[in-house]
């Protein structure tokens, strides 16, 4: 999986970079989820802080109890804001079927940050209904940690090559002011918002270079 920049929504706090690494993936520049160094894979581990999945088990534990679109373990929404949430999240499964984009709400424990979590629980958790693996996981999982106040936002595996990390940084920054006055539910639409037109754009690019190759073959 990998993860759009940590953001952190308090004003105070300057945004931290924290992109995650998939295990063995050749040839590819993966960005340590802990403490952002570059490097190669296949690593089953961060060259520098050496972090890994094992490590981040012992950090948070058991795997928590989730929905397959929206959980909040903080208690932040209110039932109508998670279930207008909910309907987006079905909507944007429904506009783009290969795609299971799932919200994770919770209070990290202090030593935690929302970039390891997120890459933790999207490795160990299981949201979609069928085990996705490496170029057949087209998962997109949001992860808002309400102690620390930031978030981060993953790709699975077969969304690399289309999304960018540029990508997932402006989604969230689409939803920072929000989440910064405070209004959770509406920063969370706003992310679903701004990644169904990004969604939409990329779809017409894949269709148009398919295209232009099948032209070209011809």
């Amino acid at each position: 999986m990998q993860s759009g920049r940590e953001r952190s929504i308090s004003e105070n706090e300057p945004p931290l970079q924290g992109e995650n690494f998939p295990a063995r993936t050749a040839f590819a520049r993966m960005k340590c989820p802990s403490c952002a160094t570059s490097f190669e894979a296949p690593e089953s581990r961060c060259p520098t802080c050496r972090i890994s999945l094992q490590k981040l088990d012992l950090k948070f534990g058991m795997v928590p109890r989730h929905s397959r679109f929206l959980a909040d373990r903080s208690g932040r929404l209110t039932l109508p804001e998670m279930e207008e949430l909910r309907q987006s999240l079905r909507l944007f499964e429904k506009k783009f079927p290969q795609i299971l984009f799932s919200v994770f709400i919770a209070e990290l424990p202090p030593d935690g940050s929302a970039s390891e979590y997120a890459f933790w629980l999207a490795n160990r958790g299981r949201f979609s209904s069928q085990e996705r693996k490496q170029a057949d996981n087209f998962d997109l999982l949001l992860v808002i940690d309400v102690t620390s106040e930031s978030v981060a936002l993953t790709t699975g595996y077969g969304l690399e090559k289309h999304v960018s990390e540029e990508d997932l940084e402006e989604a969230l920054q689409a939803a920072e002011s929000q989440w910064r006055d405070g209004d959770l539910a509406q920063g969370i639409q706003s992310c679903i918002d701004f990644l169904v037109r990004r969604m939409r754009v990329l779809a017409a690019k894949a269709r148009h270079q398919e295209l232009d190759l099948v032209e070209i073959g011809e």
